[in-house]
């Protein structure tokens, strides 16, 4: 139980609920001092990235400033400053305290690929933290990222644990990733100061890509913290902005799709689902990176008994055959999955699909054909490790011990040559 205190009084306020157990805290209000910092990887990421960041209402306006250190050393006086995009937000949700806030936000460009920078945010008497991150070179050479399947539940007690260990396993990662379902309870502020906790500095340093899942929605409407805490890419369809987008890092081509809303797939009413297909023909046409990895929240092969997607599969399987696209990553089934399949009866399985979970909200998986590798009840992570034409995928869980483990050579013609490395179990 957290105390919550209001003069000189303290209470202990502990608001329980079905889903899950939410503490009243002060701590989530903002201050004059920047915090919720996070990176967010742009369209190129080796010449811009974005940075997003939290103040109360008292600071009107936001700066960053930046400077290159080959060297590692800070210097003030040659850094570069910049004034960031200003937008006041107030969070409603329920019967939690009202949020009020200033949100900014700013997106590095021209920035040297493979190279190191620092950069703080705020302004003069409340300045953060320098903080470094480094461009990706040009180059094909070798780079990591980490995979997560829906964090969503008691982020600070027990999710934390698998980010912590993560960033701790491989910390000169790329890039993190997430399918979907990052909080619980859509528009909750209370429950993202809980996942900024968790991972604390980690976001401020390490670039980070959300894709939304349903929990990530109120009705069919994105929560508002999305648009304004992260800057994402901009280059998908409309109407999707920033939920359905890519970025392209080195020789991948990482690609979000916004499947969250599930029953609206079908898309009686709108264009969201015809839009996202025709853009991602698209894109993936144009396309001239070697691996083509696609993030999305629903799984097109569920590892639970009596799931099933085949609308996603239905409107989107046919294009990534098409073009090639080498793995899918997934969350929703809060259990663990990983196989090759297809629903073309004339063509050899070619893609990979996962689903994960790194929350400790967990299912037990089925005995579904398509999985070559299944998991039940475990927290996990993945690391994804691409070097030129080799990608080494490895499943982790909470206390770092390898579950899952498969190697991917990319051929010049036909599909991929895969050697499975996944460990003995007992």
């Amino acid at each position: 139980m957290c105390l919550n205190i209001i003069g000189k009084l303290i209470l202990g306020i502990s608001i329980i609920t079905f889903s899950s157990t939410i503490v009243f805290s002060q701590n989530n209000f903002p201050s004059p001092n920047p915090d919720r910092i996070v990176l967010n990887l742009t369209e190129d990421a080796s010449t811009s990235v974005a940075v997003t960041w939290r103040t109360d209402k008292s600071v009107s306006e936001g700066f960053c400033e930046l400077q290159i250190t080959p060297d590692g050393r800070i210097d003030p006086t040659i850094s570069k400053s910049f004034k960031a995009k200003t937008t006041a937000v107030k969070y409603i949700h329920e019967n939690n305290p009202v949020v009020e806030a200033n949100q900014h936000s700013f997106i590095f460009t021209d920035l040297y690929p493979g190279k190191k920078y620092i950069y703080r945010v705020g302004l003069a008497g409340f300045w953060s933290e320098w903080i470094e991150f480094e461009t990706p070179s040009k180059q094909n050479d070798e780079f990591t990222f980490i995979y997560f399947g829906d964090p969503q539940n008691d982020l600070k007690s027990q999710w934390s644990r698998i980010i912590r260990r993560a960033y701790k396993h491989v910390p000169e990662c790329s890039f993190m990733v997430y399918a979907g379902d990052i909080i619980n309870n859509g528009g909750s502020d209370l429950e993202w100061e809980e996942w900024f906790k968790a991972g604390s500095f980690i976001y401020g340093s390490v670039p980070q890509i959300f894709t939304p899942g349903n929990h990530d929605y109120i009705d069919l409407e994105l929560d508002p913290h999305w648009k304004t805490q992260f800057t994402q890419a901009k280059n998908g369809p409309d109407g999707l902005k920033e939920s359905c987008f890519f970025v392209d890092y080195k020789n991948l081509r990482l690609i979000s799709i916004d499947s969250a809303t599930e029953g609206e797939l079908e898309d009686e009413n709108g264009n969201d689902l015809k839009n996202q297909k025709i853009w991602l023909d698209s894109i993936l046409t144009t396309n001239t990176k070697d691996w083509v990895i696609i993030t999305t929240h629903l799984p097109f092969y569920s590892p639970k008994e009596n799931r099933d997607n085949s609308t996603l599969r239905k409107h989107f399987q046919p294009i990534l055959e098409k073009h090639g696209v080498d793995m899918v990553l997934t969350g929703h089934d809060h259990s663990y999955g990983r196989g090759m399949a297809t629903d073309n009866p004339d063509m050899k399985p070619s893609i990979i699909y996962v689903v994960s979970v790194s929350g400790p909200k967990l299912y037990e998986a089925g005995n579904k054909e398509w999985m070559q590798q299944k998991g039940s009840f475990l927290q996990l992570y993945q690391t994804i490790r691409i070097n030129d034409d080799v990608l080494e995928y490895e499943a982790f869980t909470a206390n770092g011990t390898l579950f899952d483990k498969f190697i991917l050579k990319k051929q010049r013609s036909g599909n991929n040559k895969m050697i499975e490395m996944k460990p003995q179990t007992n």
